[in-house]
């Protein structure tokens, strides 16, 4: 019995040997999440009730990411999250996209094509926490 086995230039097996590499929605979900992580003044986005932002929401909480893979190599991503007050909303969320863009495409192979970003709320600032001597 002989089996013919296709390599490349560099004696490596053809791609078609190789076979094909499929990454779920819900985990490019929780990349993106995670690399929301990495940027400042971003908080985790705010439970509504009837359009009203519920308290509960803790910075520490990460945004809610949803994700569609399309095909073998192309992404869109829709986002919510919180915005810490008094930064700049616009600047804050081109750095969360350009991020999301970047990161989401080298730890994927994916090229994302659409971020939408849904800012949820303003938070206050991060004050230290106050404790009794």
């Amino acid at each position: 019995m002989d089996t013919a086995i296709t390599t490349s230039a560099e004696g490596e097996p053809g791609a078609a040997q190789r076979g094909s590499t499929t990454i779920s929605d819900r985990t490019v979900e929780r990349i993106a999440a995670r690399v929301l992580t990495e940027v400042e003044n971003i908080g985790g986005a705010a439970g509504r009730l009837l359009g009203i932002a519920v308290p509960g929401e803790h910075a520490e909480d990460s945004a809610r990411v949803a994700a569609k893979v399309s095909g073998d190599s192309v992404a869109a991503l829709d986002v919510r999250l919180s915005v810490a007050y008094p930064k700049s909303v616009a600047h804050t969320t081109e750095d969360a996209r350009a991020r999301l863009v970047r990161r989401v495409a080298d730890l994927t192979g994916l090229t994302v094509t659409r971020v939408d970003i849904t800012v949820t709320a303003l938070r206050a600032p991060d004050s230290p926490t106050r404790r009794v001597r």
